[in-house]
């Protein structure tokens, strides 16, 4: 083997060097993330594929995904504005590989933000589902490896959902299996996600619980438990449902 020259030891040692900034940089995230948070910048509009080197939760994921970091956006026509007050406008987006149809999300995510116990009420809002780049808000199903990208420097770990600048991203993982601390059957669980991130990117921040058997405010973190509230999936439960 021959010896190694003054210009390789050098590139070595840069390469080393390199590496210890990076392993520094990803413990720091480790250690500063959160598990969701609040964005109000303006959406991503972005459906282009992004880069995906990790996946992070691969494993463990519903064995019908895979993380491409491609997003099929929803392109039926922009639905009625639902609501009195000031407009917001929001696209929906499927990650390619995530084994949902970007139709089936859409229509479940515009049956849950044009409930009259969403933000329509809880806010003095009106919403409504565009196709358009012009969208301030983005509502990303998404596998969990391409969450934890999306969500980075927040800790979804695979497992979780956050909202970040203007795009609320959604796990499929909490999709299809919803979550037991909760106490919410799948149906009214996805009716809280929605309504926790989407929360989230309309400047919401996590409360806690305000006492034993009181409804649970929709930004209790309630996918890690609800004890003692009792389980909640709207923002403004009391309102009339259409």
């Amino acid at each position: 083997m021959r010896r190694p020259t003054r210009a390789q030891l050098l590139r070595r040692r840069s390469l080393a060097a390199v590496l210890l900034v990076v392993a520094a940089a990803l413990a720091w995230g480790l250690l500063a993330r959160d598990s969701s948070g609040p964005s109000t910048t303006s959406a991503t509009t972005t459906t282009a594929a992004v880069s995906i080197t990790t996946t992070t939760a691969a494993t463990s994921a519903p064995p019908t995904t895979r993380s491409t970091g491609v997003f099929l956006p929803d392109a039926s026509p922009p639905g009625p504005v639902v609501g009195v007050g000031p407009l917001r406008t929001y696209r929906v987006e499927v990650e390619d590989g995530s084994g949902v149809a970007v139709e089936e999300f859409t229509a479940e995510v515009e049956r849950i933000l044009s409930d009259p116990r969403g933000w329509t009420s809880a806010d003095g809002i009106s919403l409504q589902r565009i196709t358009g780049p012009e969208a301030e808000m983005t509502v990303t199903l998404a596998t969990p490896g391409t969450v934890d990208l999306l969500c980075y420097p927040l800790d979804t770990d695979g497992d979780v959902s956050c909202a970040q600048e203007g795009r609320a991203i959604i796990n499929v993982r909490r999709w299809q299996e919803g979550a037991a601390p909760s106490q919410l059957p799948l149906g009214s669980y996805r009716e809280y996600l929605i309504s926790h991130e989407v929360g989230h990117v309309l400047g919401h921040h996590h409360v806690p619980c305000p006492g034993p058997d009181v409804l649970a405010p929709v930004m209790v973190q309630q996918t890690l438990g609800i004890a003692p509230c009792a389980p909640n999936p709207w923002p403004a439960p009391d309102a009339l449902a259409g």
